[in-house]
Order: C-alpha cells, then structure tokens, then sequence
C-alpha cells in the first residue's frame, strides 16, 4: 500500500462576519485576523489585546500553585540553615530548560548549596528512582525538588521519607491515582480547569517556582526553549512565556543559546518558535537522546565563550549522529510497512532488537505523518525489556488505548497523543493484537484520510503584505495555535511554471482572475509524479513573506492541492 494514497479531508472553518468584524475593528487588525483569533476561542477585545500583545503584567501570580507557598518556605528554610539542595531533572528539552531554571533561580535567592542531577535514558529510565535518592543521601543532600517528574515517583518518595530527606515536586504530567507523599507537590493538573497556566510544562512550572522565591520572572528565554519543545499547547500562559521569552532570547543572546544558534545556522536576533522546534530543540536533545542530557544542562548554565562554543559542536555532531540512527531505522520500518501494510489496518506495533530507545520516539512521529495511523515502536534491549514510544494524531486517545492494553504492558505514562510504555518482549504480539483492536474501536472502519484544517476560505485578492504583516501577530505558532491555514478554490496552475526542485519539492505559479501568487510544497514533487494535476484547482497552503536576492514577494506555502470542487 502507498501512503500516498491517503487523501487529505479538508475541513474549513466556517465565518462568523459579524463577530470577525467587530473584533477586527476592536484591534485595528483586518476582518481575516478577527476570524482566525474567534476560531481559536477569543470572543472579546480584551482577549484579542492579550493573544496579540502578551505582556509580562498578564503572567498569573505563581502563588495561585497549590503549596507553592509551602515549597517556598521549605526552600527558605534550606536557604537559611545552609542546607544541601539536589535540583532532579529530566533528559529532555523540557527537563534540562526546567532544571537550568530553577538552578539558576535557587541561586539568585541566595541558596549556597544546590546541585543537578538527572537520569541516563537507557541506564536509569524515566524520572527519580529510590537508588537515586539513597545516592543523593549519601551525599549529604537534605532537600530534593524534581523538575518535569515526580508526579509517579511514589517508590521514589517513600524512600525519601525513609532517609529522612524532604522532597518538592515540580511537574506537569497526568495525575494517576494518589500522590507521592512529598512536603509539596507543584503540578497545574491539580488545579481547576480555570487556572491560567493548566498547560504548563515542566520548565514553566519551574519557572513559576523560581519567580515565587525571587519575585521577578527571570529566565524567560530558558522557559520558552522548554515550553516550544515539549508540544504543550501556545495558548494563555504559555503563549506568553513564549512571545516573552523570543523577545528575551533575542536581546540577551544568552551565550549558550548563541553558540548554540551559530553551530544551527541561525540569529538570535531573528529566532522563531519554528527555530526552536527544528533546530534548537533537537540539537539540545540529542545528548539525552543517545548518551547524558547534562552536557546540554551545562550549555544552558555556562557563561564562558569557549566552552559553550565546544559544547554546542559536540550536541551539533551528536545531533547528526542522532539524525543518522534515525534514518536508518526509519528506512528499515518502511521497506517493511511499505510491503506489507494493510489497507483496513488501523495502527502499527514494530519491535526489534537493537535499535536506539533513544531515538524511536522521532521515528515514530515521521511513521505517523506518513502512514496516518496512531504508531509504537519498541526498541527491545539484550535483556528481553522493550522501551516504546508512541505517536498519534488528534483522532486518537494513545493513554486510553494503553490503559485499555495495560495487562501486556509493565509501565507506562504520557499524553493523549505522545506516550512511552515498558513491555517485556514475549508480551509484544498480545499486545499487537490488543492495540489493533482499540485502534479499530476509536478510529472506526472505512477509508483513512488525514484531516486538514483549513482556517479560512480567500481570495488572491486578499492576501496582501497589510494582512502578511498582521499574520505575524499571531507567532508565535506552535501546538494548538498552528500557523493558519488559508484555502483558495477555483485557482489556475499557470502553464509551464511547475518545477520539481531537488526531486522533492514542487514550485508552480497559480492565477485568480488579475492576481498571480507563486507557490512552494516541500515533500510534494513525489505526489504529483503519480497524480498530476493541471488546469482549474483548488489550494491549501499559509501566506508567507519571501526573501530572495534582496526582494521580498508573497509566497504560498502549499499544504495540498486537488482538482477544483467549485469554480
């Protein structure tokens, strides 16, 4: 089976004008703009002023944490005695920013004593452990705080009572069941559905924590890097953490980060969510990823030129030896799936001895865009253990379906649409069969497609530099505030124009009535060699400023395109 065979179903917005235009008049933004902010829930101008104008006066008072205040005065208490403070983290982006934050937080409010700690992905697996805490006892620490984990440690938290070590949680996952017995518990999913910052991630939270002990909001570009890369939603508090802190990053150029950015090809003065996502972000990752996450951790700690410099190269060569894995793998479940992958299959279990654990979760996310299928891929150890890690689209629930499927596995946690699991190898196949039938439950039977959520029907007309220039107050784009999407129906593909650039991407040019716009689909060359498309046609793409040779035009980013429906 082709994964070109899969058709995009577009599904477009409809227009409230009314409401559009008035928010639009409100805010002095086109009625295109007063669209796209109502469709994603802003239904006053006031709302509208904080989506487009984050200020830091929006922040919400970190004391509004359940026991913040008792995790300060615990904090203070270390401060003042000259206790010794572990700061836990996580391997990962989100993690490694949360843990730099609060390190950094916990020495501007006078702590002497405070050290860094995290697991080593394959060695040690997720989150604390009790041998962690018996080491950190043994070495004279007298307060752990976890930063983006916790929140399941109960073994974890119950050895620290025994050693006699008290514990602040910091995390932002799913509640499951009780919580660990800790002196506080930092988490925004204990709190009502109204708090403000209900999608923090770990670096926010402990962001919020920092900003509690010392009352000012330092480190905003730490808490952007964190939040941007673990995919929370960009929306309330977090996007403001993340407009903020772009702005932060840009003027401050923390030297880490601008090291970091040079070894990426790229400007702090001009850094993007999207530069985040796709450069910053995996190259901090590929540390924890294949070997020791606090090399990226002391990247973000630093100060000096030289050294940052030589850490930023070696996360830079270990994010190509990352991509390298990577590929390889990937190649290997495609031959596979490509040969023989069913069409009324509806999810994808692979597992196999000796592929990195480190990087299946990457490999996962492309399998699942290819395919349009939820996706767990199970990298088994010499020891007969299978680490997962699994992907899905909006259509699909991966926690229920694993909770559904919990008798194969030994452990597992996550999101609705990104989950990790444990599952010993002879238990792989009932869980395959498992999987399936839950995926054929909530995905249902008949042809796959993949939903395209197109935000707005245009005309070429209307795309303008004056609705381009206001497009760039929506950034920053991410989870949940994804770049806008436009249609055009009825469009002409201009003869001759159509190129296929480096035989993989395709560039036409397409005319509505005197206007002529030209476009890009990265990835698209392979389609149209199978489905070519001339004539009348309808499009999908994001309106976008082009920077070529000192000239700036329009261009479209192209998300699909088909035979026209309507002229």
């Amino acid at each position: 089976m082709s994964v070109k065979s899969i058709p995009n179903r577009w599904t477009i917005a409809p227009m409230d004008r009314v409401i559009a235009r008035e928010l639009a008049e409100a805010l002095d933004v086109p009625v295109i703009i007063g669209h796209l902010l109502h469709i994603r829930g802003i239904c006053t101008p006031e709302e509208g002023d904080k989506f487009l104008y984050p200020r830091l006066s929006h922040l919400s008072d970190p004391f509004l944490l359940t026991d913040m205040d008792r995790a300060v005065e615990r904090i203070a208490r270390a401060r003042d005695n000259d206790e010794s403070i572990l700061v836990f983290g996580d391997y990962d982006v989100d993690g490694i920013s949360a843990t730099s934050i609060l390190i950094h937080g916990l020495r501007r409010y006078g702590v002497a004593r405070c050290s860094y700690g995290m697991p080593h992905r394959i060695q040690d697996g997720y989150g604390l452990n009790p041998e962690q805490v018996r080491t950190a006892k043994a070495e004279g620490v007298d307060l752990i705080i976890t930063v983006d984990n916790g929140i399941a440690a109960h073994d974890a938290a119950q050895e620290a009572q025994a050693q006699g070590i008290d514990l602040i949680i910091t995390d932002h996952h799913t509640l499951d069941g009780e919580l660990p017995p800790a002196y506080a518990v930092l988490n925004p999913k204990r709190e009502e559905e109204s708090y403000a910052g209900a999608d923090l991630c770990g670096a926010g939270v402990a962001f919020k924590l920092a900003m509690a002990l010392n009352g000012t909001p330092n480190d905003l570009d730490i808490a952007a890097l964190g939040t941007v890369a673990d995919v929370v939603p960009l929306q309330g508090e977090n996007r403001c953490i993340v407009t903020l802190g772009l702005q932060h990053m840009a003027k401050h150029q923390r030297m880490g980060l601008s090291k970091l950015a040079a070894v990426s090809r790229l400007e702090l003065n001009n850094i993007s969510s999207q530069n985040i996502g796709f450069q910053l972000g995996p190259r901090l990752n590929a540390a924890g990823r294949l070997d020791d996450g606090t090399l990226a951790l002391r990247l973000l700690l630093n100060d000096c030129p030289q050294e940052t410099a030589a850490i930023a190269r070696s996360l830079d060569e270990a994010n190509e030896e990352r991509r390298s894995i990577e590929r390889e793998i990937m190649e290997q479940i495609v031959e596979e799936l490509d040969a023989f992958i069913r069409p009324e299959q509806r999810g994808i279990v692979v597992a196999r001895r000796g592929w990195h654990p480190g990087v299946i979760g990457i490999v996962a996310s492309r399998l699942q865009i290819r395919y349009g299928r939820p996706v767990v891929i199970i990298a088994i150890a010499e020891d007969g253990v299978g680490r997962g890690s699994a992907r899905a689209g909006s259509d699909f629930d991966m926690m229920a379906s694993f909770s559904n499927c919990r008798e194969h596995l030994v452990k597992f946690g996550g999101h609705r649409a990104a989950a990790g699991m444990t599952i010993e190898e002879e238990r792989v196949e009932g869980f395959r069969a498992d999987f399936e039938r839950d995926a054929l439950r909530q995905l249902g039977e008949g042809e796959l497609s993949r939903q395209l959520d197109i935000d707005v029907l245009a005309s070429f007309n209307e795309i303008d530099s004056t609705l381009l220039k206001a497009l760039e107050r929506m950034e920053p784009v991410g989870h949940c505030n994804p770049a806008p999407v436009f249609s055009t129906f009825g469009a002409e593909i201009v003869p001759g124009s159509i190129k296929v650039l480096k035989d993989q991407h395709l560039k036409a040019s397409f005319r509505q009535g005197e206007h002529v716009l030209s476009g890009i689909g990265f990835g698209m060359a392979e389609r149209f060699y199978q489905e070519p498309i001339s004539g009348s046609v309808d499009l999908a793409y994001t309106p976008q400023f082009n920077e070529w040779r000192g000239e700036t035009t329009i261009q479209l980013l192209l998300k699909d395109i088909r035979p026209a429906t309507q002229d």
